[in-house]
C-alpha cells in the first residue's frame, strides 16, 4: 500500500527527467490532523491562523507570579528583573500578580488561540527585580522565592509577599479565577518547567547541581497533582526536553547510567515512571511527550539552523525534516555519526515506539522547533514540509520557536489561509506519494465538515529544475477541477496561480524549483 512515507516508483511506464509521478488516494485515511500542529512561540500577524500560543523558554524557570520577577539566567549575566513582563511582552500592570501569564492569554483568546503556560518546577523563582546575581547569591538565599506546590490553608484574595513563598497551586487559582477551567474555555495545557536537563548550565543561581531522573520525576509529579487537583480537565505537557541528549540521559544525569542499565533512555524511564504515577494517582499526570527539536544536520559545515543560503545548506535545510520520519535517509550530523551509529534518526517513529511501549495513549509535542533560515525560501519550505510531517504522523502539538520570519508566515499561511479569507487545509490526511522524496513531498487531507475537497500541498526541493507534476487521485470520487496557491524564491506571497480541469483523476502541473504549492481539487 503507498503512502508517503515511502520512496517507491508509482508507475511502471518511463518518465523524462523533468517528470515526477503522484499518486494521491483521498479515500485511504491516515488519521485526523490535530488543529494543534499550528502553533507557535511569539505571537504573528493575525492573518496567519495559528491554533496555539506557548509561554515559555528559559525565562519561565525562574519567574515569580506574585511580583512579575523573572530571572535570565546564564543567557544574560543572571539577571533578576521585570524583563519579561516589561520589556519583551510590553505588558501593562506588572506590579499586579500573574500580569504575565494574564495578559498572556487573554491576547491569545482575543485571537481565537489555546494557551500553553510553563508551571515552575526548578525549586527557586527570582526573588527581586535587583540585577545580576552573584554565584554566592544562589538559591537558598535572600534573593529567591522558594517554590511550593501545595500550599496549606486557603488561598488568599492576593498572594503573600512577605513569606518567601510562590505556592504554584495558587498560581493555578489564580488562572482559574481569571479564566474558569479548561473545559469551561481557560487554559488547556500546562508545560512541566523548561528544559530541565539544561537547568544546571542556564540557571546555575537556581540549581546548580545536575537534575536527576528521579528528582525530576518526583517534582514532576508533585506539579501534576496540584495543577489536576484544581483542574481536572487541564492536559500537562512534559517534560519540555531540550533535544537529543536530553531524550537520551537528560544530559548525562548523575543516575543516567544506572537507570538506563535497566530502561535504555531517559524518555524510556519517563514513560514508563508516569504509567506507574498514573496507577498511584489513578489519573494520568502525563498528556502529551514534549520534545524539542533544533536539527543537527549540516550542509557546507553549518547547522541548518544558522540560516546559511549556501547551495548545500539549502540542499541539507530542505532534507532535514526527512529526519523526523523517514526511515532511510540519513542526514549529516553528529547525531548520525556519534549517536546512531549512520542510522536514520525517523524521530517522530523512534519517540512514538518507546509510547507504545512504555505508556501507550500519549501524545506526542513539539514546543519548540526551527529549521532556520526563515527569510529565504528554503527556509519556508521546510516549514511547510514539517507541518505537512506533523499532521500526517499525528502530532498532537508543535509550537514554531521564535518570531516567524517572511517565508516561515508563507508556510503557516499555505495551511491556515491561502486564499487570505482564513481557508485552511483539511482536518483529515490521507495516502499521498510521489516517487522520489528526495526531490519533492507531497501531503494530502481531507475534511470531516467540507465534502468534496481534497487538499495537496506540493514542494519541490529541487534547486535547479522545474518538475513535470503528474498527478494521479486514484479512488472512487471523481475530481474535476484544481486551484492553486503558492509561494516560490521570488516571494514569500502566497499568490493565486492557476485553475484548471481533472479529467479522469489525472492531470499535470509544473512545480517551480524551490517552490510550495497548494493545489485545491474540487469534485464539482
Amino acid at each position: 500500500m503507498l503512502r508517503s512515507m515511502t520512496c517507491l516508483l508509482l508507475l511502471s511506464l518511463p518518465c523524462s527527467a523533468a517528470d515526477l509521478d503522484f499518486l494521491v488516494k483521498p479515500g485511504e485515511v491516515i488519521g485526523p490532523i490535530s488543529p494543534y500542529v499550528y502553533g507557535v512561540n511569539e505571537m504573528g500577524p493575525p492573518d496567519l491562523n495559528t491554533t496555539v500560543r506557548r509561554l515559555g523558554g528559559n525565562r519561565t524557570t525562574g519567574y515569580n507570579w506574585e511580583t512579575n520577577a523573572s530571572s535570565a539566567g546564564a543567557d544574560w549575566h543572571h539577571f533578576n528583573d521585570d524583563w519579561l513582563c516589561r520589556d519583551n511582552y510590553k505588558y501593562k500592570d506588572c506590579d499586579q500578580p500573574g500580569a504575565v501569564y494574564r495578559q498572556f492569554v487573554e491576547e491569545n483568546q482575543a485571537s481565537g488561540m489555546e494557551s500553553l503556560l510553563t508551571m515552575q518546577m526548578a525549586g527557586y523563582v527570582s526573588g527581586d527585580k535587583m540585577g545580576a546575581v552573584k554565584e554566592e547569591e544562589k538559591a537558598p538565599g535572600p534573593r529567591w522565592a522558594k517554590v511550593s506546590f501545595h500550599k496549606k490553608g486557603p488561598y488568599g484574595a492576593s498572594p503573600d509577599l512577605k513569606d518567601g513563598v510562590v505556592h504554584i497551586d495558587e498560581f493555578v487559582n489564580f488562572l482559574l479565577s481569571k479564566f474558569k477551567k479548561a473545559s469551561e474555555g481557560g487554559v488547556k495545557f500546562y508545560s512541566l518547567d523548561n528544559e530541565p536537563a539544561l537547568w544546571s548550565g542556564t540557571h546555575p543561581r537556581i540549581h546548580p547541581e545536575k537534575v536527576g531522573y528521579w528528582e525530576l520525576l518526583n517534582k514532576s509529579e508533585a506539579l501534576a497533582v496540584n495543577i489536576l487537583r484544581l483542574d481536572p480537565g487541564a492536559r500537562i505537557v512534559g517534560p519540555a526536553a531540550y533535544g537529543w541528549q536530553e531524550f537520551l540521559t537528560l544530559q548525562e544525569a548523575p543516575d543516567h547510567k544506572e537507570l538506563n542499565a535497566t530502561f535504555g533512555t531517559f524518555l524510556d524511564f519517563y514513560l514508563e515512571q508516569m504509567k506507574s504515577l498514573e496507577t498511584r494517582n489513578k489519573k494520568r499526570l502525563l498528556h502529551l511527550l514534549d520534545l524539542h527539536w533544533y536539527p543537527e544536520a549540516q550542509g557546507a559545515g553549518k547547522r541548518v539552523t544558522e540560516g546559511d543560503i549556501s547551495p548545500d545548506s539549502i540542499e541539507a535545510r530542505v532534507q532535514a525534516p526527512r529526519s523526523l520520519w523517514d526511515p532511510g535517509y540519513v542526514e549529516k550530523s553528529w547525531i548520525t555519526q556519534w549517536s546512531t551509529g549512520g542510522k536514520p534518526i525517523a524521530l517522530i517513529p523512534w519517540a512514538k515506539e518507546k509510547i507504545e511501549k512504555r505508556y501507550p495513549g500519549t501524545q506526542l509535542a513539539f514546543t519548540e522547533y526551527d529549521y532556520g533560515a526563515g527569510n529565504h525560501v528554503s527556509g519556508g519550505i521546510a516549514q511547510a514540509d514539517v507541518l505537512g510531517i506533523f499532521g500526517r504522523e499525528g502530532v498532537a502539538m508543535a509550537n514554531y520557536w521564535g518570531a516567524l520570519k517572511p517565508y516561515n508566515q508563507a508556510a503557516y499561511k499555505l495551511f491556515r489561509n491561502y486564499d487570505g479569507a482564513r481557508s485552511t487545509f483539511g482536518d483529515t490526511a490521507v495516502s499521498a506519494a510521489c516517487e522520489d522524496v528526495g526531490l519533492a513531498s507531497v501531503h494530502a487531507a481531507v475534511d470531516s465538515k467540507r465534502a468534496g475537497l481534497l487538499w495537496m500541498v506540493v514542494l519541490n526541493k529541487g534547486q535547479k529544475e522545474t518538475l513535470q507534476g503528474k498527478f494521479h487521485l486514484d479512488g472512487t470520487v471523481s475530481y474535476k477541477s484544481f486551484e492553486s496557491f503558492g509561494f516560490d524564491g521570488a516571494s514569500p506571497e502566497i499568490k493565486p496561480l492557476k485553475k484548471g480541469g481533472i479529467s479522469g483523476n489525472k492531470f499535470t502541473y509544473p512545480l517551480a524549483p524551490l517552490s510550495a504549492i497548494l493545489i485545491v481539487c474540487r469534485t464539482q
